[in-house]
């Protein structure tokens, strides 16, 4: 039997997101987001201690929660007689928006289990970008591109490249995501695990007093947001060298009419680190009260907050923006410890003397669960420096399956992404070596090629404009301020060289043995990955490795030909002179190279030799020379 229909009044969760649905155009409304709140709460009751476990099914259920609940209303509430539009909304954001957004962002947010996007604030982010964006007369595949790019709305940190004429570069439509708020104002902590963490964090900053606010630049009115980072957070990207970035920042993008920032995002690692103190504090202090602990985290959760809005202050037009870090640093230092210190004299007498006996021992306030941070992040780095070394050499090994599985231990996607590029490679590379597979290896070349343009696509890989615009650096404050090399360059040259020369084999052997369908399609891959890199004129940069896509083709075709005179003389040893002349004839030295490893492959020694003792001839230095003669 079907219980009674609940009346459409405020208190029924169902009811009151409908009503939201059926007749917003997406304007935010503080009671809709409780709403969505309390539907998650009821699918995924908390503990007795408060601690929830977030159900992958959530949103699903939610979704058909209100799907019940809006045929009710459609039989019993006047409100409701014309209920099309929040039919639409229901099945457009569950069944359409939301698995969307998973396919768009596949490579960055492949680390998120099932349910670990899909939150109540999350949802409701996506029900108001649906709301103004769409209509349910649009055509659906176009309404739904239109609703992902409205949502997502933040790139973070991401130095921008100057161009020509002034114009800067942009980020592309996959870097940018969609963070997963944690607080809304005016609709609290959202359900789920972090809940208690962050509701505990907001209150203590709203006790806070002023001056020591006004030290970090931070104003809790204005923060309309707090949300995770759902990329994982990649330690080997530079702007991990940026300082607390490994902690959260204001968004950029979210201004207001005032000049202040919004909307402060932190990193998930960094939550999650946070998040498990207690489990880890109650392992080794038996017999206090776990709640304590839960308030540390919330304290340390308040102070990287107040860190984060030291760094970049209130707005663009904060007194930060224009400092040095020598001089930002010490004194985020001096009011985070002024901050900490005046929570533990406010604490009651047990819980404050053995935080007081714990800072004395650890040398700092809050010492177990900042240091506990601290060793877990350490960890998870070397982890990440350990998986990428031997996934890159399992990688080169031809050992796909391996490298992947090493790779995919890493939440960061460059990780994954570059392992399976060198695992294409040497894939197409097996391929080339068997003779007959030259469609096999383009196969693998173009899917390594795919996966390149998409780890450049999603910030995996460093933008190759970058690397003209701001000359292989990477800047870790405001334009004109502190940088480092960006170790992403040469990962990218490499990366795309491996490409290039592969098609390059591909066609060379592909003409050499007659299969002309093949040759084309290798000659036309290469063409059109030499003429992508080459728009970027990396080769203007001193210091980054040099690659020209156009010289990569040029010497194929160098080559080809050269092989193909060669081969009209076979099998007998070419005329004297023969490789002097070909060399003459070479466009650049990688012809020369490129020559001498098909001769090999081939297994043509005398050809190689005689190539190679006329290229060595043309080198100047006898380092040089000896080099040469040496190879041969």
């Amino acid at each position: 039997m079907q219980p009674p229909a609940k009346p459409p009044d405020s208190r029924d969760a169902a009811a009151v997101l409908l009503g939201y649905l059926n007749f917003s155009s997406g304007a935010f409304d503080a009671a809709a987001w409780r709403s969505m709140n309390e539907l998650f709460a009821d699918v995924e009751p908390a503990a007795a201690d408060g601690s929830v476990v977030e159900s992958p099914a959530a949103a699903t259920r939610v979704a058909e929660v209100l799907r019940r609940r809006l045929d009710e209303l459609e039989s019993t509430s006047q409100a409701f007689r014309d209920a099309a539009q929040a039919r639409w909304a229901v099945e457009a954001t569950f069944g359409d928006v939301l698995p969307a957004y998973r396919r768009f962002h596949a490579d960055l947010l492949e680390h998120q289990p099932p349910g670990a996007v899909e939150r109540p604030f999350f949802v409701m982010a996506a029900i108001r970008s649906l709301l103004a964006e769409a209509s349910r007369d649009d055509e659906r595949a176009d309404a739904v591109a239109r609703v992902i790019d409205r949502l997502n709305d933040y790139v973070g940190w991401r130095p921008l490249a100057v161009l020509e004429n002034g114009r800067l570069s942009a980020p592309y439509p996959h870097e940018r995501v969609r963070p997963i708020p944690l607080y809304v104002a005016g609709a609290g902590a959202a359900h789920g695990r972090y809940r208690q963490l962050v509701a505990g964090a907001i209150a203590i900053l709203s006790e806070v007093p002023v001056e020591l606010l006004r030290q970090a630049d931070f104003d809790l009115d204005a923060l309309e947001e707090l949300a995770i980072d759902p990329r994982a957070f990649d330690f080997l990207h530079p702007a991990a060298s940026r300082p607390n970035y490994l902690f959260g920042l204001w968004d950029p993008a979210r201004i207001d009419e005032r000049g202040l920032y919004r909307r402060m995002v932190v990193q998930q690692a960094t939550v999650d680190g946070i998040l498990s103190w207690p489990d880890t504090a109650r392992q080794a202090a038996a017999g206090v009260d776990e709640a304590e602990f839960r308030w540390e985290s919330s304290a340390v959760l308040a102070g990287v907050m107040l860190m984060a809005s030291g760094l970049s202050g209130h707005g663009p037009g904060a007194l930060q923006a224009s400092l040095p870090l020598a001089e930002l640093l010490p004194r985020i230092a001096s009011y985070r410890d002024e901050f900490y210190r005046r929570l533990l004299v406010a604490l009651p007498a047990r819980h404050r003397q053995r935080l007081e006996e714990e800072s004395r021992r650890i040398r700092q306030p809050f010492g177990g669960v900042r240091r506990h941070i601290n060793a877990m992040l350490a960890g998870r780095r070397a982890r990440q420096v350990e998986h990428v070394a031997l996934a890159a050499v399992m990688a080169r090994l031809g050992r796909a399956a391996a490298a992947e599985r090493l790779a995919g231990a890493v939440p960061a996607a460059s990780a994954r992404m570059v392992a399976r590029i060198t695992s294409r490679v040497v894939a197409a590379q097996q391929a080339l070596w068997r003779r007959a597979a030259t469609d096999e290896t383009i196969d693998r070349l173009d899917e390594a090629a795919e996966l390149l343009t998409r780890a450049v696509g999603c910030g995996a890989m460093v933008d190759p404009w970058n690397i003209l615009g701001l000359s292989g650096q990477f800047p870790l404050h405001e334009p004109g301020g502190e940088s480092l090399p960006d170790p992403r360059v040469d990962d990218l040259v490499h990366a795309t060289a491996s490409i290039l020369e592969g098609y390059a084999a591909a066609w060379r052997q592909a003409s050499l043995v007659g299969t002309a369908p093949a040759a084309a399609r290798a000659a036309a891959r290469l063409e059109q990955l030499a003429s992508w890199w080459d728009t970027f004129a990396t080769t203007t940069v001193s210091g980054v490795p040099h690659l020209s896509g156009r010289e990569c083709v040029d010497s194929a075709r160098d080559v080809i030909a050269a092989l193909g005179r060669r081969r009209e003389t076979g099998p007998a040893a070419p005329p004297p002179g023969f490789w002097k002349q070909e060399v003459a004839g070479f466009s650049s030295p990688r012809s020369h190279a490129q020559a001498a490893d098909a001769l090999l492959d081939e297994g043509d020694l005398d050809g190689a030799a005689g190539l190679l003792v006329h290229w060595a001839s043309l080198l100047e230095g006898p380092a040089i020379e000896r080099s040469g003669q040496a190879w041969l």
